[in-house]
């Protein structure tokens, strides 16, 4: 294929009317602002000289026209490519009359020539990366990706809303919840207590489930999961640590009622082989889907989600990819901060967050903490427990601990109960939840008491 500058996506015209029209119009320049158009956007480079020079006079609270720009074009360092007062006066001159939105029209025919432009470079890019093979291939990878996922997010140029709007959304919501009798406004966890305290988990969070080894995140978490499906919700599930065949076999315990340990050794007591065939059916029906690749990255992570919400969309109407859980978040990889655990932690507890909020669908991360907590009298989790680093609670909007008391007590009273102790919550109050577990079927049930105060 030629590449040569003359085969590139381009649209002179377009660049040089929109010119023209700010050269003669300043006021027009409200209507470009809102549509992402970036000086390095323009073909030709004395385009973007222009284009640079009028944003920095308006910085500067002057008006932009033909004497102006030359006079500050005549102030950059690198003459090469810099047009000169006869190029500026000719664009002015043939600059058609234009609304405001053909003005935007203009901008967005800019726009999507630099991203076909800047596509055409992220390929080559890949390729002659994977011609030399000097990087290991998940790297490349993971550069194509991110690369790609920038350039889709460029398109979404719209970032600044009128309060009206916002609030006329959000009371066609309120509308919309009142009319089918709701009562949370996210998406169900599964647990009524959970679920009054956080209003369900909603579109962009990052909720963040932690607690020590063996005190049943990966059960917790997929019984919210098996209830989120109930519900119609499609949800994918990364496994980080344990083989979809074992997530496969506690999702048949819990939803069948059927002991964890009889699904390896096939010997069932007395009617769970009844459960067992009269449940699977519609167990298998749930739109659950399980990645339980064992090295993942944040781009391995957004690359097969977004895959996976486009196949759900074109499947069926109203269709898509409702939630995400990650189990668990510090065994993820990442090509930066190769010496730094901490930083890297950092970086891909904020790359979640920002990933939930790019998708518009809740998160959850399952963690680990660290051993301090066993050094305490009181075993009860606190925020400061959370492993390898703090961001994890900065960037979570809610951070809920499992804690099992008969787990350093095995004569405790409290055998067989679970606190979910909810001790950062952006939407809500704190508390703790407690509810019932079910050992030999690895499944949480609700309870009737629960506190508000941790």
């Amino acid at each position: 294929m030629d590449l040569t500058p003359l085969t590139l996506p381009r649209h002179i015209e377009a660049e040089t009317s929109l010119l023209g029209c700010l050269l003669i119009k300043e006021k027009l320049f409200g209507t470009v602002e809102g549509t992402g158009l970036l000086p390095d956007d323009f073909f030709e480079e004395r385009n973007s000289f222009v284009f640079r020079a009028i944003i920095e006079i308006i910085n500067e609270g002057r008006t932009p026209d033909v004497v102006t720009v030359s006079d500050k074009l005549s102030t950059v360092q690198e003459k090469t490519g810099v047009p000169d007062i006869e190029y500026l006066y000719e664009i002015a001159n043939n600059a058609p009359v234009v609304s405001e939105k053909i003005i935007k029209e203009y901008c967005d025919i800019i726009v999507e020539k630099a991203l076909y432009r800047s596509l055409i470079k992220v390929c080559a890019d890949s390729s002659e990366g994977a011609y030399r093979q000097s990087l290991a291939f998940d790297e490349v990878v993971d550069q194509t990706t991110s690369f790609l996922i920038d350039l889709s997010n460029r398109r979404q140029t719209t970032t600044i809303h009128k309060l009206r709007d916002i609030v006329d959304e959000e009371m066609t919501k309120l509308k919309e919840r009142v009319d089918s009798k709701q009562t949370i406004s996210g998406i169900s966890s599964g647990y009524p207590h959970l679920d009054s305290m956080c209003s369900g988990f909603k579109p962009g969070d990052m909720v963040v489930l932690a607690g020590r080894p063996g005190m049943g995140k990966t059960s917790f978490a997929l019984n919210m999961a098996i209830e989120m499906a109930r519900n119609g919700n499609n949800v994918l599930v990364f496994s980080l640590e344990m083989p979809r065949s074992q997530l496969g076999n506690r999702v048949m315990s819990i939803e069948c009622s059927v002991n964890a340990k009889h699904l390896l050794t096939g010997k069932f007591d007395d009617g769970e082989t009844d459960r067992l065939w009269k449940n699977v059916d519609s167990l298998s029906r749930l739109p659950i889907f399980i990645d339980d690749t064992s090295k993942l990255t944040v781009s391995d992570l957004r690359s097969r989600a977004k895959k996976l919400d486009i196949e759900l969309k074109k499947s069926g109407k109203n269709k898509k990819l409702d939630c995400i859980m990650v189990d668990y978040l510090q065994l993820m990889s990442s090509t930066g901060f190769r010496d730094d655990r901490v930083r890297q932690v950092e970086d891909i507890s904020r790359n979640i967050k920002l990933f939930a909020k790019d998708m518009g669908i809740p998160i959850v991360a399952l963690a680990q903490l660290n051993r301090k907590v066993e050094d305490r009298s009181t075993k009860i989790p606190m925020l400061s427990d959370l492993k390898d680093s703090g961001a994890i609670e900065q960037d979570a909007d809610m951070v809920m601990f499992i804690h099992r008391e008969d787990v350093y007590k095995p004569d405790s009273d409290k055998k067989n109960i679970a606190d979910i102790f909810v001790q950062k919550n952006r939407h809500g109050q704190q508390g703790v939840i407690k509810l019932r577990f079910v050992p030999q079927y690895t499944k949480f049930l609700t309870m009737d008491n629960y506190s508000d105060d941790i």
